[in-house]
């Protein structure tokens, strides 16, 4: 048996990145695997897939309603999608900057959790959840600063319903991303005034010299969501080459 076997599992931001890395990862441990993305095509491979703007309630509530009726109650939540916004400082970014990176980024974690975990809960039945959020949620830094403040916030919010939802067998973690080689990646280097550069000094901050496999990203992602991490609730678990480690 697989690593999965039995488990029903949303991924949002499954038709890219790391998201295509978990999705794939959990088909081939035996879950049956629903792909939340803005993309008009679905991935080979989904159990289901529905184009859902995370950020929209009304659109999340239907679409986790949809998976429950048509695939299985979901007891595994991975929220990988969002979003870099823009490079502005704080002086430059404006509310509509601001607006967009959280409701995607923050909001639409927030949504999609809400929503299976009231499943979970409908049903007495226990569930992981497990929220990507990155070094740029531990420490700061110049460039991307509003993309900064929603990781932060998504790590708290894993911390918050991981001892709200403990006694009920929900489990809720996160994931400490280092830089990894995605499109995201290339976006945040197009965002930053530092272009090519950036990336060359993200690469020398880390000290494995390396960006990390999508693939690497999503094993640990596996394991959060398995019954082998049965006990591991409100951990950040960092998958980052060493850089939060200096």
């Amino acid at each position: 048996m697989g690593l999965l076997e039995g488990k029903i599992a949303i991924v949002t931001g499954g038709a890219g990145g790391v998201g295509s890395a978990v999705a794939a990862l959990f088909a081939a441990e035996g879950a049956k695997v629903a792909i939340f993305d803005v993309k008009d095509e679905a991935p080979e491979g989904a159990a289901f897939y529905r184009k859902v703007d995370i950020s929209n309630e009304d659109a999340v509530k239907r679409a986790v309603a949809d998976v429950a009726q048509q695939v299985g109650l979901p007891n595994v939540l991975v929220n990988a999608a969002a979003i870099t916004g823009t490079g502005a400082p704080t002086h430059e970014a404006t509310a509509d900057d601001f607006d967009k990176v959280f409701s995607v980024n923050v909001k639409g974690t927030f949504l999609c959790t809400k929503y299976v975990i009231a499943g979970l809960l409908e049903a007495s039945a226990p569930g992981a959840i497990v929220n990507i959020s990155s070094t740029y949620g531990v420490v700061g830094n110049a460039d991307i600063p509003l993309y900064h403040g929603t990781k932060a916030a998504v790590r708290l919010l894993s911390k918050c319903d991981a001892v709200a939802y403990a006694e009920k067998g929900i489990r809720s973690n996160a994931i400490i991303l280092g830089s990894t080689r995605t499109d995201m990646t290339v976006a945040a280097m197009n965002a930053s005034p530092a272009g090519a550069e950036y990336i060359r000094t993200l690469i020398d901050a880390h000290p494995m010299k390396r960006q990390a496999e999508p693939i690497e990203i999503a094993r640990v992602i596996a394991f959060l969501a398995s019954d082998l991490a049965s006990y591991v609730t409100g951990a950040d678990i960092a998958v980052d080459g060493g850089y939060t480690a200096q």
